[in-house]
């Protein structure tokens, strides 16, 4: 496997794989409200991750990944970004002082839902 085909939680390593269409159609909401400032957002990101897991290894279960001990937010971080590269998401470093990107809601295709940027870190994320 290659790099971005795992993820480091809890400091093991875990098989993630493409979404299918309907985990997207999970996944995408999902990605409007990730950030580490509230519980929705850290639920969003472990279902992003739950989905990815389990795409790779239908036995996994969201519980499984909520047992998973000893993840930091660091860890965090970069699977949600492993998982958006799979997706698809476009990644954009921020440099310090610079304004993250303002919400897409204007530039989507009719159908398609409005993402917004990520606040887990430096790296912000739009659909």
């Amino acid at each position: 496997m290659n790099k971005d085909e795992t993820i480091t939680l809890g400091g093991r390593e875990f098989p993630v794989a493409p979404l299918t269409l309907g985990q997207l159609r999970q996944a995408g909401p999902a990605f409007t409200r990730i950030g580490i400032d509230t519980p929705e957002g850290m639920g969003a990101q472990t279902t992003v991750i739950y989905l990815a897991m389990h795409a790779a290894d239908p036995k996994v279960t969201a519980a499984d990944v909520d047992g998973i001990v000893g993840v930091t937010f660091p860890e965090l971080k970069k699977a949600v970004e492993v998982v958006a590269r799979l997706m698809g998401v476009e990644m954009k470093e921020i440099t310090p002082g610079e304004a993250p990107p303002a919400p897409l809601a204007n530039q989507t295709s009719p159908g398609e839902p409005a993402a917004s940027p990520t606040s887990t870190g430096s790296t912000s994320m739009a659909a």
